[in-house]
């Protein structure tokens, strides 16, 4: 059995805990998956070659798009080797969360996919949307959602 734990890094203990546990208990293969949001470019009013603002412009670095893909696979590592002591499959990706997460699970013939799901007030999810939802109800796997509770919050 293959199972995919799907994180952003910012799960408290228990979860990953509850993770192993579950994964234990179904003598299970575990992949942990971490989906990187694209780095944004910064937007500017002014062009900066005539100083004219009726053109708008990103502006686009490669050094600090890696420093900041460096940064990322730092955290993954440092999460990964602090919260698991079973043999993992690490895979780090960037892209939309929900359509890499689904990818993924089809491709590498996942039987359940496990997330960790926020509280998020209504407000918040009609503006942002859910990664944990769109994974919910699009997944052809099995879907396991251990929640945060409120004290686990950090």
């Amino acid at each position: 059995m293959k199972v995919m734990f799907t994180t952003d890094l910012s799960e408290p203990e228990t979860i990953t805990d509850q993770v192993q546990q579950l994964v234990r208990r179904l003598d299970a293969e575990l992949f942990v998956l971490h989906v990187r949001m694209p780095t944004p470019t910064t937007p500017i009013g002014v062009d900066p070659l005539s100083g004219f603002g009726d053109m708008a412009y990103a502006l686009y670095d490669p050094a600090v798009e890696k420093a900041i893909v460096e940064a990322e696979q730092h955290d993954f590592d440092a999460f990964l080797i602090e919260r698991f002591d079973l043999p993992i499959r690490p895979a780090l990706h960037e892209g939309d969360p929900a359509r890499i997460i689904l990818r993924d699970a089809d491709e590498m013939g996942m039987d359940m996919i496990v997330m960790a799901k926020p509280r998020h007030s209504t407000l918040e999810r009609m503006l942002l949307g859910s990664v944990t939802s769109a994974v919910a109800r699009e997944a052809r796997q099995t879907v396991v959602l251990i929640p945060i509770l409120k004290d686990e919050e950090e």
